[in-house]
């Protein structure tokens, strides 16, 4: 084999692993209604309650809900946060902002005039090393059983 064809082969299986470690890190976990999960593993679309006190800019477990039941906060996206050690909570921050940010076309449009907030969840930094590196975008109501509907312009 010439070195430009082991040159080609050996970039491939780079790019090919960094594609897998990516979707590892941004794949989510499908819960069904009534489970408890925790935020940072909801997949996009999922709906949910919190089950704990939110005393804290952290969130605990949730109970997941159908669309159609009522409920307060909606996953509408997951940002991969590209930083190998905690950068800061200001780096964090920025990154989750301008990611869910860039993500509102998900929402969908008919709620825009009368939206619940936006908000996101990361890794603290003390949970950095356990990874996954991503933000969940959600959307929440202040009242718990507030939406009785899918938030995101997807199905």
């Amino acid at each position: 084999m010439s070195a430009g064809v082991a040159t080609v082969v050996v970039l491939a299986l780079v790019v090919a692993v960094g594609v897998g470690v990516l979707r590892k890190a941004t794949d989510a976990t499908t819960s069904s209604s009534g489970a408890t999960s925790s935020v940072g593993s909801l997949a996009v679309g999922a709906c949910y309650r919190l089950t704990d006190d939110r005393a804290s800019d952290s969130v605990g477990d949730v109970t997941v809900t159908s669309r159609t039941q009522p409920h307060g906060s909606q996953v509408y996206a997951r940002v991969p946060l590209s930083f190998d050690d905690y950068p800061s909570d200001a780096a964090v921050t920025s990154a989750a902002d301008s990611g869910c940010g860039a993500n509102d076309s998900a929402l969908d449009s008919s709620v825009a005039s009368n939206r619940p907030s936006r908000s996101w969840y990361a890794p603290l930094a003390a949970d950095w090393p356990d990874g996954p590196h991503v933000a969940t975008c959600v959307v929440e109501s202040d009242d718990p059983n507030g939406l009785t509907r899918s938030e995101t312009s997807a199905p």
